[in-house]
């Protein structure tokens, strides 16, 4: 066979951050001697005295705001890393005051009482350090890169100072903003903001009526990967929304009065519908004669809102937000909760005019992706496919040792009661026609394996205080618990969108809210609680959703209860053929059959009523393979609140059926001391798996994001590190050899961290690329400088490429959009309100943990593709889904524990649930951003 004359390269918005990029870049830099630590940690810990918080922290944002307004927007303050980094220099005087103010009022004195002739001790030390102008260059610590100036040694990994990673961003958005991007024959302004991104101020996507804007917003981070020598620099992009009013907004961007100066992101205190600038902010700038400031301005907005709310003065309300939206100088940003005429996403053609135009400016060193050779195969099943195969469930019965499946069908009206007997009647062959189950009686769906029983309980599934409660189904003998029947509930519920969005609010801003049902008068969750206490797994199906196409044949499928059956499978353990078929690489020594794949999910939880203290929560589980050849593979559990492995469907119901720990759960708390507890207990949950398996190896894929500060061995600069002695290092790093994983597979889809795919390139031997594809589906692999490669898992949204999408944004931006028309003669469809979607990317890192000494010679090494083509399929080929998962299926099945629990919604601290994480962006405490993964 020839071989092939051009390879497959994934382009990304990720570039190579090299010296030559920076281009003599500087910061003006003062880093502080150990006597300005230690104030301000005394500060800190007068700070919390006076507040009676321990978790309260110093204020030191007030002053980052106050010094951005006075240096013209750029400024990093760490106080804990003794620096401070501008790009203007800063004057001593002002430098000294400003300190002597924020020590001051934190100590809760009235401004018009502090002296500025007195400066403070912690004032006096931070004026007298003598600021340095650095060479960003000079610091990009990377293997035959320059030494840094402090310190003697360089890793193989890129291991810059924190302040590096965080101030790179301002010179590079400064020339891009430079020139105009000309795209969709139009020249498009891009301003600088204060974070290191740019903005398309002057040049908003309206809606149809003007009344609504959202802002192209591009975003500049530099991040690292592992085993590749220098930092990379990613680049994303944003719709923005834009705020009528200041109520609810926790961000607001605000243009300088000097068009030159950076647009300034501003976060704003306090929760609830009215946010504000900090007192001490506001109280800084006043005394060092600064009364009109970006934060003095938008702190009068709030006023002015808040005033004519107060009067009710609506007219005038109006017309100051007809005045500011979108087109004015402060544009507060648009919570995620809420519904909006201009969509999300900027879509694929609009990434790769935004790769070109800084193609054509930075001329960066691209990251080098190719597709893998042997990931091929990655075919999707169709819907038709989907639905549960009888077959599979009598597999997986056979492999449970149960002889019997039940079905508790519950419901309150008729309409789902049809819609129930119909999925049913199309999953295992039947005629609907012939299917009228009587109230309580059996009926079979399988040759004696499968049966379905139906019971009317409204009380139990109608919102309301008495909802939910036991009583309500104690009369139901389908649920009660029989040895060899396997019994799964499959119940109707309310939807309401309102509620469902009033949910994913922050607690605060629910108060006083009424738009659906309570916490205890929810049917749904108060329901699953029961039925989890009764030992039994729920699923629940919501009103039907009306296509918005018509087939022609006018047959519409009842998509909501195809897949909350295929839900209920996953809850109750039912493992299909999917899975088999993507076993099919050996891992190492070891059969694809013959090895476990257990994933461990990781989250942490809000503080709920008067405990103050954040809490992590675990869960995992284990895909097992079969015991004897053409038996199904079996899913098994585990949580922390009831730490025994079992049967999935078992862990499951036990983890629901009690609320999140409260109080002195200290085992579980999100601190410095509790992390490394919490890491102990997963290594004896791994060791309590080890014995559970009966010896059977397995392999741990854990998310990297969420678990960064659990397992130093993580992290990218810990890459070919030996690890610390007798350490939380790697997931069971601190059992005996033969209790550990054959591997560690850490997955991102953090999309904030990971390199955006935008094409695929089919590229010569000279570097010329022959033909482009727009779209990919398949596993690429990051060309590492040494060490083991990473893995880059392309996917394309299903609402990109599914029916009726449209592929919007394949060849437009947003600022080329169709308004739509309504006209009989000229119709056109509304392409601004719509949702735009581009492809993403899931990071696959297998990490190996079996050491080649403890293996026989003639025995073949675990290799990291293997682990990582496995990782790919396993995402690829779900359970309960049609589409790919970014988790794969044990990571994916841990995390559905979590996300089922009835409480999740109301404890979940994220706008985005999917996605929070114990991470850094979350957690209050040390980190290096050379720690955030890709």
């Amino acid at each position: 066979m020839p071989a092939p004359t051009t390879r497959a390269c994934l382009d990304v918005l990720a570039y190579r951050c090299t010296p030559t990029l920076l281009d003599g870049a500087t910061v003006h830099l003062r880093q502080f001697p150990t006597s300005v630590t230690s104030l301000w940690t005394l500060l800190d810990r007068q700070y919390k005295d006076i507040v009676k918080r321990e978790e309260a922290q110093a204020p030191h944002s007030v002053l980052t705001g106050a010094l951005r307004c006075l240096t013209g927007g750029y400024v990093f303050f760490d106080p804990k890393q003794g620096l401070l980094a501008t790009r203007r220099p800063l004057d001593d005087d002002t430098l000294r005051d400003a300190f002597t103010l924020l020590h001051s009022l934190v100590l809760g004195h009235h401004p018009d009482d502090i002296d500025l002739n007195r400066p403070t001790p912690l004032a006096e030390r931070v004026a007298e350090t003598m600021p340095q102008e650095r060479l960003l260059a000079d610091y990009l610590i990377t293997p035959d890169g320059p030494q840094t100036p402090d310190s003697s040694t360089a890793g193989r990994q890129p291991d810059a100072a924190n302040w590096v990673y965080s101030t790179v961003a301002w010179d590079l958005a400064h020339r891009l903003a430079q020139r105009t991007w000309r795209v969709d024959g139009q020249d498009i302004a891009l301003r600088p903001d204060s974070s290191g991104g740019l903005i398309a101020w002057q040049q908003p996507w309206p809606n149809k009526a003007g009344t609504a804007h959202a802002l192209a917003r591009v975003r500049l981070a530099l991040k690292t990967l592992p085993n590749v020598a220098d930092p990379i620099l990613v680049v994303s992009s944003q719709a923005t929304r834009i705020s009528r009013t200041m109520a609810y907004a926790r961000t607001v961007l605000a243009e300088q009065a000097e068009t030159a100066l950076p647009i300034v992101e501003v976060e704003m205190a306090g929760r609830g519908r009215v946010r504000r600038i900090h007192r001490m902010s506001l109280q800084t700038l006043a005394r060092l004669g600064m009364d009109h400031s970006v934060l003095h301005n938008i702190q009068q907005r709030v006023e002015a809102e808040q005033n004519a709310d107060a009067r009710g003065d609506n007219e005038s309300q109006d017309e100051a937000e007809a005045g500011t939206v979108g087109l004015g100088p402060i544009r507060p940003v648009q919570g995620k909760t809420f519904s909006f005429p201009v969509g999300r996403g900027v879509g694929m053609h609009h990434l790769r005019e935004l790769d070109r135009h800084i193609g054509q400016i930075l001329a960066p060193t691209p990251l080098t992706v190719v597709q893998d050779s042997r990931a091929r195969g990655f075919k999707q099943l169709s819907q038709a496919e989907l639905s549960v195969q009888p077959g599979d469930i009598i597999r997986s019965l056979d492999a449970m040792n149960y002889q019997h499946l039940r079905l508790v069908c519950l419901w309150y009206r008729d309409e789902m009661r049809q819609r129930m007997i119909h999925g049913l009647a199309s999953v295992f062959g039947l005629d609907p026609q012939t299917i009228d189950p009587a109230e309580g009686i059996p009926v079979p769906l399988d040759a004696g394996r499968v049966s379905a029983v139906f019971h009317c309980v409204p009380d139990f599934l109608v919102h309301g205080p008495t909802a939910g409660q036991e009583t309500a189904v104690a009369h139901i003998p389908s649920l009660k618990k029989e040895p060899a029947t396997l019994v799964g509930v499959w119940a109707e519920t309310e939807f309401d969108a309102a509620a469902e969005e009033e949910d994913a609010m922050p607690p605060a801003d629910r108060a006083g809210t009424a738009s659906g049902p309570g916490p205890d008068e929810d049917a749904k969750h108060q329901a699953r609680r029961t039925l989890a206490r009764l030992g039994f797994v729920s699923q629940f199906t919501a009103d039907r959703k009306e296509a918005k196409r018509k087939k022609p044949n006018g047959k519409q499928t009842d998509h909501q209860v195809i897949l909350s059956l295929l839900d209920l499978c996953r809850s109750l353990g039912i493992i299909d053929r999917r899975i088999d078929q993507v076993m099919v690489d050996a891992i190492g020594p070891h059969a694809a059959d013959q090895v476990a794949h257990c994933g461990i999910h990781v989250r942490r939880q809000s503080r709920q009523g008067k405990d103050r203290t954040a809490k992590i929560c675990v869960t995992a589980s284990v895909l097992k393979p079969p015991t004897t050849p053409g038996e199904a593979w079996t899913l098994h559990g585990w949580s922390y609140t009831h730490r025994r492995w079992e049967l999935y469907h078992q862990a499951q119901a036990a983890f629901h059926a009690n609320a999140y720990p409260v109080g002195k759960m200290t085992d579980f708390d999100d601190n410095n001391r509790g992390l490394k507890t919490v890491a102990q207990h997963i290594d004896q949950a791994l060791a309590d798996l080890c014995d559970y398996l009966g010896g059977i190896p397995y392999i741990v894929t854990v998310d990297g994001v969420a678990t960064r500060r659990l397992w130093l061995g993580l992290h990218n600069r810990r890459q070919g590190q030996p690890p610390t002695r007798n350490s939380t290092w790697l997931p069971a790093s601190t059992l005996p050899a033969r209790e550990r994983p054959l591997a560690v597979v850490r997955i991102n889809k953090d999309m904030d961290e990971l390199p955006r795919p935008i094409r695929v390139s089919h590229r010569s031997v000279d570097g010329t690329v022959a033909r482009t594809n727009k779209v990919t589906n398949l596993l690429y692999q990051v060309t590492p400088d040494f060490g083991s490669p990473t893995w880059l898992l392309a996917t394309v949204p299903p609402q990109f490429d599914g029916a009726g999408a449209g592929r919007l944004g394949e060849a437009i931006t947003r600022w080329s959009a169709s308004h739509g028309s309504s006209d009989a003669e000229n119709r056109r469809k509304n392409e601004v309100r719509p949702n735009w979607y581009s492809m993403t990317a899931t990071e696959i890192y297998p990490i190996i943990t079996t050491p080649a000494s403890s293996m026989n010679q003639n025995t073949a090494p675990v290799e990291p593709q293997s682990l990582a083509l496995a990782a790919a399929r396993l995402c690829h080929q779900p359970l309960a889904w049609a589409n790919r998962t970014r988790y794969p299926v044990p990571l994916h099945a841990a995390q559905q524990m979590d996300l089922d629990h009835p409480q999740y919604r109301r404890s979940a601290l994220a706008d985005d649930q999917d996605t929070e994480a114990v991470g850094d962006s979350v957690v209050a405490g040390n980190s290096n951003p050379a720690d955030k993964q890709l």
